[in-house]
């Protein structure tokens, strides 16, 4: 007997009485871009068996009453930019597809909060936030893409996270709609909260696994009137890394981004943007951005950088227009997989100490493997995106090598006090590798955790870790090839 019951045509007519007709696409129809997202298109395909779009809370709720009464299991999705296969539906099912939910409810100037629902674009956020003189400090570089709850459902990090925080950060309250189809507020618009358990940051991470998201109310921070942007080139990596501590140290300079980049990369981003966009000499790079609030403290700034900068033996620092260097920040993965379209992408994090340890066995193994690595790192905070590509590898030895080449990296990751994602997610992706990795007391209160919120395991099933059915004593997924 399987786990999970099929869609029939008598559910199908019950969620169109919900939601409307028009908002349920079944069968055949439904469109091949819900079978993968953005970090799995190439992996395989897994079809929803019917996609639902709710327009409200209550559509939300009585969608997953009757999915956790008839065991079917749902999948949430926001922007599908997610690059772990957190939106994949592995099991068939229902796709909650959450885009008709994009309103900006409220925003407060004077108290500094905005209150939205799910599929508010992160972008579309920020702009509205500046309108009125503040700043919403989520920033990850899929932002005129990817969607608030989708930020949440990973804690995306961002270029701004060294000073700011995380998206978890940015959250005084979640409205959640459960398993079992209870709408409950969470958290509150407060500055401190001793008041139990901290549920909002526990949903926070969760990528859809326990409950879904059907409004939030976000924080707001005054904005600096001058963003200004610096690019210093190194001639290696490890003098670029140098820097990083120096910068975080310094309370004169008080960096809110510090981004990594190599020279491979600044060439392939170049080629990409057709057009020159770094300064003149090649190397390393780190983009560094400050905010001021008058001129005379940005040359202030500026004068201290240069110091910092020369100590550390760099080719040249200069300042950049933010309207050309961020663009190109952003473009890194769809740049690199133009130039290199078979690879693996990943999202470690370590220690901020140990960026350059963890960059030296990143090229220790890379030599052994004879495989090529590009970096875009969030240097500031310790997050390290590259994309792992062939080199002289063969195409019918690279499934196989890199396989290998990421248990090793995996465990060089750890041994340096890291993690396998920063902000992506574990989902699909590094289900696997995670429960090889981690602490087993450390996974089995994961998986209570799931079991107390989702005791039927309907929502996102298959999603960072397999949980056992009861009854067949089986994983509860079908794995992707």
């Amino acid at each position: 007997m399987p786990r999970y019951a099929k869609v029939t045509k008598t559910i199908v007519n019950q969620l169109g009485t919900i939601v409307g007709t028009e908002n349920v696409i079944w069968g055949q129809a439904i469109p091949e871009q819900y079978a993968y997202d953005a970090g799995t298109r190439k992996e395989g395909l897994s079809y929803p068996e019917v996609l639902v779009f709710p327009g409200n809370r209550q559509d939300v709720a009585e969608i997953l009453k009757i999915a956790n009464n008839l065991l079917i299991p749902v999948t949430p999705r926001g922007g599908g930019t997610g690059l772990a296969g957190g939106a994949v539906p592995l099991n068939g099912g229902i796709v909650l597809d959450l885009r008709r939910m994009n309103r900006i409810v409220h925003i407060d100037p004077a108290a500094r909060y905005m209150v939205v629902e799910p599929a508010v674009r992160t972008m579309d956020i920020q702009q509205v936030a500046h309108q009125h003189g503040l700043l919403y400090a989520g920033d990850p570089c899929s932002s005129d893409e990817c969607v608030i709850a989708g930020n949440i459902a990973t804690n995306a990090g961002g270029n701004k996270a060294i000073k700011y925080g995380v998206t978890g950060d940015q959250v005084y309250e979640l409205e959640v709609v459960t398993p079992q189809g209870e709408i409950v507020t969470l958290g509150g618009r407060l500055k401190k909260n001793s008041t139990g358990y901290g549920l909002v940051r526990l949903i926070a991470g969760s990528e859809g696994t326990l409950g879904i998201i059907t409004q939030v109310t976000i924080k707001l921070q005054k904005l600096a009137p001058l963003l200004p942007n610096f690019l210093a080139v190194f001639p290696n990596l490890a003098a670029a890394i140098s820097l990083v501590g120096d910068l975080l140290a310094d309370t004169v300079i008080d960096p809110i981004s510090i981004e990594l980049i190599d020279r491979q990369t600044v060439l392939d981003l170049e080629r990409y943007q057709q057009q020159k966009i770094f300064v003149d000499a090649i190397g390393d790079c780190l983009i560094i951005q400050l905010e001021a609030y008058t001129q005379a403290e940005v040359q202030k700034k500026w004068i201290k950088l240069q110091e910092i900068c020369h100590i550390r033996g760099c080719l040249a620092v200069a300042e950049i227009e933010g309207e050309k260097i961020w663009p190109a920040r952003r473009a890194w993965g769809k740049a690199i997989e133009v130039d290199h379209p078979v690879g693996v992408s990943e999202d470690i994090v370590v220690p901020v100490d140990q960026i350059e340890a963890f960059v030296s066995q990143l090229k220790t193994l890379t030599r052994a493997f004879q495989f090529q690595f590009r970096i875009a790192g969030h240097a500031g905070d310790g997050n390290m995106h590259i994309r792992i590509i062939p080199g002289e590898v063969s195409a019918l030895e690279w499934p196989n090598e890199v396989n290998k080449f990421r248990e090793k990296l995996y465990s060089a990751t750890y041994d340096l006090g890291g993690r396998l994602s920063g902000e992506h997610g574990i989902g699909l992706k590094r289900k696997a590798i995670l429960r090889g990795i981690i602490d087993p007391v450390e996974l089995a209160l994961m998986q209570a955790i799931k079991k107390a919120f989702d005791p039927n395991h309907i929502l996102n099933p298959g999603k960072i870790f397999d949980m056992m059915s009861p009854a067949t004593n089986n994983a509860d997924t079908v794995i992707l090839p």
